[in-house]
């Protein structure tokens, strides 16, 4: 299991019983495309883990406007955190096509948790590493450039749409400029320079409803000192 990964699939990381006791309180549900998963507002009553389709975390403000998130995908999980903070959803969590999700009732996930040591150091290993990464996306914002955030954020983006491709493999992500902007938080047209700029670097090309990065490996040999902050120690 790679560092991206372990941000939302602790499973893979648990004993062998712990994962049959896990199976054993899942039921497999699938839903259409614009499905709503979690309700911004609402304390959900489950946990749900992808297991195939993409969502999109998102929320609107009092203009308006919507702000995404992330995107999520395959072994990704979702209401881990409003099960322990017993607090309502601060996104709302869509499916953006057909998707099928293992869920997990809230009262039997917190009873494995008692019962098992390992699924708890696990969650609290994950917990940590994404405060971890959530401090150091923040500074963001006031450290680096455009360029250099929408670098870091479709690196990292990349994995949501193709975790288990070679580093020297094309990705494509189905995501339009204006999707794009919101998440990196500057309008299509401060965007499109920056764009160009990556484009003509050959980090990636621009298509019609999305982007392709060219190879995450030229995007560490480029902008490798964006990444090492959160990039695992090597061995």
């Amino acid at each position: 299991m790679t560092l991206l990964d372990s941000l939302h699939n602790f499973v893979d990381a648990l004993p062998s019983p712990v994962r049959a006791a896990l199976d054993a309180v899942s039921i497999s549900r699938s839903l259409p495309a614009e499905s709503r998963l979690l309700r911004a507002g609402t304390l959900p009553k489950e946990v749900f883990q992808i297991i195939d389709g993409r969502v999109k975390y998102s929320a609107w403000d009092h203009l308006g406007r919507e702000t995404v998130l992330t995107y999520m995908t395959r072994g990704d999980w979702m209401g881990l955190s409003e099960m322990f903070t017993e607090l309502p959803s601060a996104w709302n969590v869509v499916a953006q096509s057909p998707v099928i999700v293992r869920v997990i009732k809230r009262h039997d996930f917190l009873r494995l948790i008692d019962e098992h040591p390992e699924l708890s150091r696990q969650l609290l290993k994950m917990f940590a590493l994404r405060f971890s990464l959530h401090r150091l996306f923040g500074l963001d914002h006031s450290a680096l450039s455009l360029k250099e955030r929408l670098v870091k954020m479709l690196y990292f983006l990349s994995f949501s749409y193709e975790k288990e491709a070679a580093d020297d493999q094309a990705v494509f992500m189905k995501l339009s400029q204006e999707e794009l902007g919101k998440i990196v938080g500057a309008s299509r047209q401060k965007l499109n320079p920056a764009l160009k700029s990556l484009e003509r670097e050959q980090m990636l090309d621009v298509h019609i409803g999305g982007v392709s990065l060219r190879s995450r490996t030229a995007i560490v040999q480029r902008y490798g000192h964006l990444l090492h902050a959160v990039e695992p120690p090597s061995r």
